[in-house]
């Protein structure tokens, strides 16, 4: 096993583990891939129509690297935490 797949296999394993004791994770950039999951934020889920169930909780974090140069950071929401916007 190369170092790369190795530390993307223990990244994953770590957000799993955080997952089942239900404490938040974070991750960066491409590191989102690691997450075994369906997760999206609340700007992603809202360019699909679909808005936050009540009582929805953040499971993590999302620091990410943007075109234009800078960070920027979103809160990551199981997709099952979304329902279809009311027509």
């Amino acid at each position: 096993m190369n170092k790369q797949l190795r530390q993307r296999l223990e990244k994953t394993i770590q957000i799993a583990q955080s997952m089942l004791k239900e404490e938040e994770f974070h991750v960066s950039n491409s590191e989102i891939d690691c997450v075994p999951v369906p997760v999206t934020t609340k700007t992603a889920a809202k360019t699909k129509r679909w808005v936050l169930k009540r009582g929805a909780k953040r499971v993590g974090t999302w620091t990410f690297q943007i075109a234009t140069g800078g960070k920027a950071h979103g809160d990551l929401y199981l997709e099952t935490s979304f329902k279809r916007e009311a027509s």
